[in-house]
């Protein structure tokens, strides 16, 4: 892929796992797209089906061109959110998977470490309402691995890096969506046990779309092996507030309460 390689000194001189970004806030459209080339490497090369590769954000799919990717794990599902009577003591979750409320997915990538003896993987979640949500509140996504794995998070200057999180919207369903907010720092994160992004739904009509994913780099010493589930899960508040995030043994998730719907999704890292 002698293309991708000369371009690429170019596509990546800013590359967002070695550069800090400053938060962008405010409404972007999103127009580029991918070439046929690069779509056809992620699929061929990298080992995504087809649809993960469309849904890829374009710089998240060119860096991980840029990085040699080999993807280890992925999936996505669509599930069926509707209310129900909650009973005192019960807790709430999404119903069943059925229709065509929301879509869930996940992927886990092995990507060329930057470091000396060390792994380095991307974990990746992403969500899109196919149905406009009851409330517009602030949600969450989390991803969580457990702290004996070995797994750790990239640090600088006090903070964790490597890291990135998106919330768009497609405010008459035809496609063009517009990004609201792009953040490279997690809003809540826990050693060595998992990240997670916020995502602020915005005001919409019945034809408006939401979608958002979360993005996040670990690193692990080459000699340590074993295999991990990775856990992805979505929060959504039926009431007001935020969904809070707590550390359990697989890792950081939502915190279950009877307002908050969640949804979890699985995936397995060997290493």
């Amino acid at each position: 892929m002698r293309y991708l390689s000369i371009v690429s000194v170019f596509l990546f001189s800013f590359s967002f796992t070695t550069i800090g970004f400053a938060e962008e806030n405010g409404t972007n459209v999103s127009e580029e797209i991918l070439t046929q080339e690069e779509l056809d490497y992620l699929v061929n090369e990298v080992g995504n089906t087809p649809e993960e590769a469309e849904e890829l954000p374009v710089e998240v799919a060119r860096q991980l061109i840029e990085e040699e990717a080999q993807l280890i794990d992925s999936g996505s599902e669509i599930m069926d959110i509707e209310p129900e009577s909650i009973k005192p003591g019960q807790v709430s979750i999404f119903a069943t998977i059925a229709a065509t409320t929301i879509k869930l997915g996940g992927t886990v990538y092995k990507v060329t470490s930057d470091r000396s003896k060390e792994d380095k993987f991307y974990m990746y979640g992403n969500f899109q309402w196919l149905k406009t949500p009851s409330y517009n509140l602030v949600d969450k996504m989390t991803i969580g691995f457990p702290s004996s794995s070995g797994l750790y998070l990239p640090t600088s200057g006090g903070k964790v890096t490597q890291h990135q999180h998106r919330y768009s919207q497609d405010q008459q369903g035809n496609g063009r969506w517009i990004d609201y907010a792009i953040k490279y720092s997690p809003s809540n994160w826990e050693p060595s046990a998992g990240v997670a992004g916020s995502y602020d739904l915005k005001a919409s009509t019945s034809k408006t779309k939401h979608k958002g994913y979360i993005g996040q780099y670990v690193y692990v010493p080459t000699s340590k092996n074993g295999k991990i589930n990775i856990k992805i899960e979505y929060g959504h508040k039926r009431i007001s507030g935020t969904p809070s995030v707590s550390v359990y043994p697989a890792g950081l998730s939502i915190t279950p309460t009877q307002t908050t719907d969640t949804r979890s999704y699985a995936l397995t890292l060997s290493y």
